[in-house]
């Protein structure tokens, strides 16, 4: 056999030729990992139809999602699901989700978004309420109603599905208050917070506060009695009163048209009343009052203004309301069937002159619809009730301006199946702030003379 002196010797393979394909397999490994990563990120995962923040008063300090640090926020400013943020102690915040629901925020509050899911089927809003307090508005926007909003504190998670309004506070302890609209439902954990031991149904008007003895008396399977009526301390405090505000007249915001992405606040529309119009021939009709003839009335430019032209289109206007209101008259429904019964007002009845006296804020009123498919107090429309519901409530808050001091007069009616009113029910409610009880100051025992020696 032929050898070669120039054969090639076979040489061992080396360790740098094993490490080589090992390296590039886990940089191709990594480089895969960290495309799923980017790609969740956009596409999934954290949900980009967040929250806006909007910073009416003070200062917020944020940290996005899989971060460690915080910085600062100046301005309005985008959260999204996984983001936690902080308020200054001088903080008001109000934070406007994707389904118009809207979240007011005190100062010194630790806030951590968990799920913000936009979903048409169900869809959701969770966060954690590390410190502070919140107000939580179902009823602002006009979608805002299907969202399932939960806010966990440390040992309670409260959860709304429905169209209402209420605040949580954690700080030295936990507390939940329903202000209008459906109650709210609150979980109550276990010491290590992974299983829920019981549970409570907060109503309007009603507040529950989580002290450690009563923590104790869950953890320990024994349901104390929780429920109360709100603090008049609750109400008269700083919070309560500006978020009371801002529901009657809620602070507007919008996209400025400059292109810089940021919000402009808009101030509250002022509506002016229309001129108040007289009776002149007692036929129903509301004509213009008469023009004063003898007074001369000038144009901009300085030219007399003739009143009789004035007059004469007075005259057509008034014409033509009063054939507007005998058509109203003629396609006006019927007043058919029986009025709605009230049961009980505050839960209690009227006195000898037929009115009823309450203390309570807000006062429920309860009644029977006798057959009717929709229930209207003082032209407002009950918008829980329905046409099978054995009965009907009416929450008279005097917060939200549906009950004032004194006297008040509520005028009821239904609607039925064809649309016919019945005829109305009225009563006189007389509402009396309770008395604010002044705890009594101990004084000291003077101390006893000593006998002289």
């Amino acid at each position: 056999m032929y050898n070669s002196p120039y054969r090639t010797q076979r040489r061992a393979p080396s360790k740098k030729g094993y490490l080589m394909p090992f390296l590039v397999i886990l940089c191709i490994g990594i480089i895969g990992v960290l495309i799923f990563n980017l790609w969740s990120f956009i596409f999934g995962g954290r949900s980009v139809n967040g929250a806006y923040l909007h910073i009416l008063e003070g200062s917020v300090q944020m940290k996005t999602w899989n971060t460690q640090d915080f910085f600062g926020v100046s301005s309005d400013a985008l959260v999204l699901q996984g983001d936690e943020f902080k308020t200054s102690a001088d903080s008001k915040i109000i934070a406007e989700f994707f389904d118009g629901t809207v979240m007011r925020i005190a100062g010194n509050s630790d806030i951590v978004l968990s799920v913000i899911d936009d979903s048409e089927k169900n869809p959701a809003i969770s966060l954690l309420l590390v410190n502070g307090k919140i107000w939580v508005n179902k009823v602002y926007g006009a979608t805002a109603g299907p969202t399932v909003v939960e806010v966990r504190g440390d040992s309670v998670v409260v959860k709304s599905d429905k169209q209402s309004i209420f605040d949580f506070e954690n700080e030295t302890g936990e507390a939940l208050r329903v202000v209008a609209g459906d109650s709210v439902a609150i979980d109550i954990l276990n010491e290590v917070g992974d299983k829920v031991v019981d549970s409570e149904v907060v109503g309007v008007g009603q507040e529950v506060v989580f002290t450690d003895d009563v923590m104790k008396s869950y953890w320990e399977f024994r349901s104390p009695s929780v429920l109360s009526m709100l603090s008049d301390a609750f109400k008269a405090g700083e919070f309560y009163l500006w978020n009371i505000g801002e529901d009657k007249n809620p602070t507007k915001f919008i996209k400025s048209t400059s292109g810089d992405g940021q919000f402009v606040r808009v101030e509250p529309e002022v509506i002016v009343p229309l001129e108040l119009t007289v009776d002149t021939d007692g036929d129903g009709i509301f004509d213009a009052p008469a023009l004063d003839v003898a007074s001369e009335v000038t144009n901009p430019d300085g030219t007399k203004v003739d009143p009789t032209a004035a007059a004469k289109t007075d005259a057509e206007k008034a014409a033509a309301a009063k054939a507007a209101a005998d058509k109203a008259k003629e396609t006006a429904p019927k007043v058919v069937g029986a009025a709605p019964t009230v049961v009980s007002v505050g839960g209690g009845q009227p006195d000898g002159k037929g009115v009823y006296q309450v203390t309570a804020n807000p006062a429920v009123i309860v009644g029977n619809p006798n057959g009717a498919i929709a229930i209207v107090v003082n032209g407002l429309t009950l918008k829980k009730f329905r046409a099978s519901d054995k009965t009907w409530s009416y929450f008279a808050n005097s917060d939200y301006g549906f009950m004032k001091e004194g006297e008040n007069i509520y005028e009821i009616y239904g609607i039925d199946k064809d649309g016919n009113k019945t005829p109305i029910t009225t009563i006189k409610v007389f509402y009396k702030k309770p008395a604010v009880v002044v705890a009594p100051v101990e004084s000291k025992p003077e101390e006893a003379t000593k006998p002289t020696p």
